[in-house]
């Protein structure tokens, strides 16, 4: 079974780069509205793929653009959240050179960040702000890094910037928390990718696994108006928390 999720995976990314990637460029160059449908059908057909079953709590709240915040176990995140809505994400910026998936982030238009530059992180606020300007909902992963899932790891505050200024100049999205988890469908699995770990073997891990279910839990919006990043980071961590010990 995991040489047929392999040999599956392999013709997933090889139908996406031959027939979606070229259609997918021209939609959002073109700003047709049939790159959110192309972007979550994809996901869809990845988590299939994968074995991955994605079980969503609640819906985001409204009203859009939603600055959406959540807890991270593992690149897999990525496309279960992105297989219910058509988000843009923040990542590191090692993503963009990853075989394949790469092109794939850079094509959905993924706000990239290096990692421990402090000098890069006005820029990347800029960015995300332009994006919630433009009406996009954006999920940003505050933990800074992938973990087995057990716990919340602390917030930083530094991406929280934008929701400090724009509240400041009533322009303020809706802060969205969100909490993700991943089980067997009687108990909590570690899917993460973290620490020293190699891409290949992790992903062939995921394959010998078999079906899983990623759980995801929205919670309802946070109020930003008079409150800095600092204040954000924290309530909105209180709030994952509270949403992971839930699933």
């Amino acid at each position: 079974m995991p040489y047929l999720r392999a040999l599956a995976f392999a013709f997933t990314l090889t139908g996406a780069f031959v027939f979606l990637v070229p259609l997918q460029a021209l939609a959002r160059r073109r700003g047709w509205p049939i790159q959110h449908v192309i972007q979550t059908r994809f996901c869809r057909a990845v988590c299939a793929v994968l074995g991955i079953q994605v079980d969503a709590r609640g819906a985001l709240p409204s009203p859009a653009p939603r600055f959406v915040v959540a807890n991270h176990v593992s690149w897999t995140d990525i496309i279960a959240l992105a297989s219910l809505y058509p988000f843009v994400f923040l990542a590191k910026s090692e993503v963009a050179s990853w075989p394949a998936l790469g092109l794939l982030a850079r094509l959905q238009g993924t706000v990239f960040v290096e990692r421990g530059s402090r000098q890069d992180v006005a820029r990347v606020n800029d960015a995300l702000a332009d994006v919630l300007r433009a009406g996009g909902d954006l999920v940003v992963f505050p933990e800074g890094t992938s973990s087995d899932g057990a716990e919340v790891l602390p917030f930083r505050s530094a991406h929280f910037a934008p929701l400090e200024a724009m509240a400041a100049r009533g322009e303020a999205p809706t802060l969205a928390p969100v909490a993700i988890a991943y089980s067997d469908g009687a108990r909590k699995i570690d899917v993460g990718w973290y620490g020293d770990m190699t891409f290949l073997p992790h992903l062939w891990s995921l394959m010998k696994r078999g079906r899983s279910q990623c759980h995801v839990a929205f919670g309802p919006p946070i109020e930003t108006t008079g409150k800095d990043r600092k204040t954000l980071a924290t309530e909105t961590r209180a709030c994952v928390q509270k949403l992971l010990a839930s699933l």
